[in-house]
């Protein structure tokens, strides 16, 4: 009995090697794994306590708006606006690499059909397995389920309903991450064909700022605008200007010359993001600090010691396939656990919720990320299954 729970012990504790993501031959930016891990939690945390709010029959002792943790919760969006960033610095390295360091300029044909491989495959398979679940429990009728579920695997739901999918809502940054794939290679370029470092990044900061201004004052904050790219291009540019200063200075100087003034910079920046006090300059102030706190997880000792752990990283690695099933399995936890009540706090029971949800979520997004997504993180697994096949019907 021993030996078993030793073996599975070692297992356990060899998981993050053995579920290591597959990656397309580039250096794994360690940094950037651990921060997928701080933009999936905020979102699972905020969706869970809304299906907790909507079901729960408790009369809490005081009213929920006025609890201090539900305010930092209500801000769990910040963890969407932690992705686009990421996905802006993730896609515009190889172009910024071809201009900044005459590295091989990444093929466009290449590129787009890695982006479709790699990514459409596990959403087709998750969306399917919810269309069914919408169907059975909302029951809408089969053919306005099936017309959800075609405008939402082809990423254009937003453009035909003018609102997210209702089979899962949270896809709708995925229709904003296709385009921005889409104007990726392009907008790329036209940045980092600028050769004077100075003049680069300062249009980068012009474009971010005149993108806010034109939310302001055009709408393209307000909705439908906002489930676009029109309301989030300038977090995706954020990514641009992190990728320029990493290629032209992080990874070609010791960046662990850092010290724990970042880490401080790091908290106030959080603080800032997840406390926002000043709604009318809100899209600037999140832009600052959410700038202001990547830096600092790349500079700072302590955060950057965190981001870069095995664990944090292996959570972040599969936050694709946390993203996907996050909400579904919020709603399924919520039939099993409306009812339960420990005390009459508020703060108490969204624990109880969470310390329910949250290690479920998680087990559940291990196994589906190893079966359904790890698979297709192999560029060579198109070439890998025609050859399946062909030996399969050559020989039967």
């Amino acid at each position: 009995m021993e030996f078993h729970k030793i073996v599975l012990i070692k297992q356990l504790y060899s998981l993050p090697e053995r579920l290591r993501r597959i990656t397309s031959g580039r250096k794994v930016i360690k940094e950037i794994d651990g921060l997928r891990f701080i933009a999936i939690m905020p979102v699972m945390i905020l969706h869970m306590n809304e299906r907790f709010l909507r079901n729960t029959e408790i009369e809490f002792a005081n009213p929920v708006e006025q609890s201090l943790l539900h305010s930092v919760v209500l801000s769990g969006g910040v963890g969407v606006f932690i992705f686009f960033v990421i996905s802006g610095f993730i896609l515009s390295l190889p172009f910024a690499s071809h201009f900044l360091r005459g590295e091989r300029k990444p093929g466009l044909a290449k590129y787009f059909v890695r982006r479709l491989t790699r990514l459409e495959p596990p959403y087709i398979f998750w969306m399917t397995i919810f269309l069914f679940g919408f169907i059975y429990i909302k029951d809408p009728g089969l053919t306005s389920g099936f017309r959800h579920y075609i405008a939402s695997i082809t990423y254009t739901h937003v453009f035909w309903y003018g609102e997210w999918s209702p089979i899962n809502p949270p896809s709708w940054t995925l229709e904003v991450e296709v385009q921005f794939y889409i104007l990726a290679p392009f907008l790329a370029s036209a940045f980092f064909s600028i050769s004077n470092t100075v003049k680069r990044r300062m249009t980068i900061a012009v474009v971010i700022s005149v993108i806010i201004l034109a939310q302001k004052f055009i709408g393209f904050y307000d909705v439908p605008y906002y489930l676009t790219i029109l309301g989030h291009l300038h977090l995706f540019l954020i990514g641009f200007l992190l990728a320029d200063i990493y290629l032209c200075e992080w990874s070609v100087q010791n960046k662990k010359s850092s010290n724990a003034w970042y880490d401080l910079l790091a908290v106030v920046s959080l603080y800032m993001l997840f406390f926002p006090t000043y709604r009318p300059i809100w899209m600037i102030v999140a832009t600052v600090f959410l700038f202001t706190f990547f830096y600092s997880v790349f500079r700072g000792y302590y955060f950057n010691r965190f981001f870069t752990n095995r664990w944090v990283m292996f959570l972040g690695s599969m936050c694709y396939t946390i993203y996907l099933v996050h909400l579904p399995l919020a709603e399924l936890v919520i039939l099993f656990t409306k009812n339960i009540q420990v005390t009459n706090y508020y703060s108490i029971n969204l624990f109880v919720q969470l310390l329910v949800y949250i290690p479920f979520a998680l087990f559940f997004s291990i196994v589906g990320f190893a079966l359904v997504e790890r698979p297709f993180m192999d560029r060579e697994w198109p070439k890998n299954l025609v050859a399946v096949l062909r030996r399969k019907f050559t020989n039967s």
